[in-house]
């Protein structure tokens, strides 16, 4: 029996605790609000959570490096108005479509990874200065134009079910699964997690630690576009302003699954609570008619309770 003072417990204490967050939510929720509990609610909670989860995957790795992503907005954005314009509700060209958004998305992570890992720009700095980028080139090919809607078989595989579960929850369990694996099974996982403990020891130690980076920062916006794609699947059409808030809620569901912003530690299983939370979050605050501006300050003070609480992680680990 593992008693609440194992090793086990220990390591995986955060991401227990973020757990346990989540479903004391919902289970209050659930009291205060009966409606909140019911199937359908929970439903769709869980598909929302699910997109969250799978955009925030490779920001996830790249937090771990000690980096950070801002380019993830614009990036999601492109995916879904390109996906949207070029398919034009034609269900057939989302076989090509998909792949060449992917494989774009991919360029624009090695571009962000190779000018933080090898021209060693501060990534904050390299990855604003892309999402500009995106946002006027998109902005400057459609003049502001609305999106199109999305193709129906993107709209069915998001919001339809199989085996009486919702589609997504068998895409997010790939997702979570593979991503566990690369990071505890495979010797990139372990490089990553060397890098964002110490760089230089890592460097020294033989780890290419520059390729690793830039691949973390290319998985980072494969996982942006898939999170657009999916999302013009779940409300069944693209807009400018569909990736407004992702920045910070990406970040706070990494932060608040317990993976540090320093870099050195973390998981994706804590990240998949982390998307649960914020989800369940965003809900309990609307169905308190929250103001627009109070959500708000809810956000920052959380995503800074996640900085303090990660930093305390850091100092006991000294």
């Amino acid at each position: 029996m593992i008693g609440i003072h194992s090793p086990v417990i220990k390591k995986y204490k955060s991401v227990i605790l973020s757990y346990f967050i989540a479903v004391m939510m919902v289970v209050i929720m659930s009291i205060v609000r009966p409606e909140f509990g019911s199937l359908a609610n929970l439903r769709m909670l869980f598909i929302d959570a699910s997109i969250l989860g799978i955009l925030a995957a490779g920001l996830t790795l790249v937090i771990m490096t000690g980096g950070i992503d801002l380019s993830l907005q614009w990036t999601l954005c492109v995916a879904a108005i390109v996906l949207t314009l070029v398919c034009r509700g034609n269900s057939g060209a989302l076989v090509y479509v998909v792949p060449l958004i992917l494989a774009g998305s991919a360029i624009t992570g090695l571009v962000n990874g190779y000018g933080v890992a090898y021209l060693e720009l501060n990534p904050m700095i390299m990855t604003f200065g892309m999402n500009v980028i995106l946002q006027g080139g998109l902005i400057g090919i459609t003049q502001g134009a609305p999106g199109e809607f999305s193709p129906e078989i993107l709209h069915k595989l998001v919001l339809g079910d199989t085996l009486g579960l919702p589609n997504m929850f068998f895409i997010w369990l790939v997702i979570t699964i593979l991503m566990t694996l690369l990071l505890t099974q495979s010797p990139f996982g372990r490089r990553l997690f060397a890098i964002g403990t110490n760089e230089t020891v890592a460097y020294y130690s033989g780890v290419n630690t520059r390729f690793t980076k830039m691949m973390c920062y290319c998985i980072s916006s494969v996982g942006a576009a898939l999170g657009g794609i999916l999302m013009v699947g779940r409300f069944g059409q693209s807009y400018l302003g569909m990736g407004d808030f992702v920045i910070f809620q990406a970040i706070a569901i990494v932060a608040v699954g317990g993976t540090s912003l320093a870099g050195g530690s973390g998981s994706y299983v804590g990240t998949v609570a982390g998307a649960i939370i914020m989800v369940v979050l965003t809900a309990l605050l609307s169905a308190f008619n929250m103001s627009y501006s109070l959500q708000q300050v809810v956000y920052g003070a959380i995503l800074m309770l996640a900085v303090i609480m990660s930093r305390s992680r850091i100092r006991q680990q000294i």
